[in-house]
């Protein structure tokens, strides 16, 4: 156990999914237990002990005993102890989001059942590896959300309630969408300019040139409706129509 942290005091959490009782360790009192007899065989000193019984890991908002506990343990700059990382959350990103609000503030993280603990050099290996597979995990997410998009958008179904660009909510079912002419036409152009070379700001200074009008920028809700206001080109724009259509196969 690494004596780098700036004292020897430990708040504990635990966490109990509701309906799951076929392992000892989803009990909140065994998890508890497992954690004092670890800060004891350490000399850590228990300061406090947090439980969400009878709720999910899915999401850290809505788990009290959680938020208590991050707070206690960021305020005391204590180390935050579990039982194990699934109790302190199903999500990668959540469990990184956590280990780096802690850190942060000159705090730890240590689960028993995996032996990790921040404040070591091998805790600190598995918070640069959490990094990796949070940003992994968003990349795929990332990806399948782009196929399933591309999918759909060629057999013409919606996914949002604003279309992709060349697109339109088809009027007569509005779980669909059709081709716009417009759009479509100008993509058309935006493929043909950069296959001879064209820069995304030549193509961007094309469209201007030529009355070409983007897309109405739409802004959040206010009052129940969307606002909009004109949109103008930019190589970012294009850049992600270029890609869209790269994802289609036209380029």
């Amino acid at each position: 156990m690494a004596k780098t942290r700036l004292n020897n005091k430990v708040v504990i959490y635990a966490r109990k999914s509701k309906g799951r009782m076929s392992d000892i360790s989803e009990s909140c009192d065994t998890q508890i237990e497992y954690c004092e007899k670890y800060a004891e065989f350490h000399k850590l000193e228990v300061i406090a002990v947090f439980r969400d019984d009878s709720i999910s890991g899915v999401n850290t908002d809505n788990r009290p005993g959680f938020q208590q506990a991050v707070f206690k343990a960021t305020k005391k700059q204590t180390l935050l102890m579990v039982y194990s990382l699934s109790r302190l959350s199903r999500n990668t990103r959540e469990t990184l989001e956590t280990v780096d609000k802690l850190l942060h503030a000159k705090a730890d993280l240590c689960s028993v059942s995996e032996n990790i603990d921040t404040s070591s050099a091998m805790g600190k290996m598995f918070y640069r590896m959490l990094a990796i597979m949070a940003e992994w995990e968003r990349d795929v997410i990332s990806e399948r959300t782009s196929d399933a998009m591309i999918r759909h958008q060629r057999n013409g179904r919606r996914m949002s309630s604003l279309p992709p660009y060349g697109w339109a909510i088809d009027r007569d079912d509005p779980a669909k969408m059709t081709k716009d002419p417009y759009e479509q036409n100008i993509i058309d152009l935006c493929l043909e300019w950069r296959a001879e070379g064209d820069t995304l700001l030549a193509i961007c200074a094309k469209l201007k040139k030529q009355g070409y009008k983007p897309r109405a920028v739409r802004e959040k809700r206010v009052e129940g409706r969307y606002s909009y206001h004109a949109g103008k080109w930019t190589h970012d724009k294009i850049n992600r129509i270029l890609y869209r259509e790269r994802l289609l196969g036209r380029t």
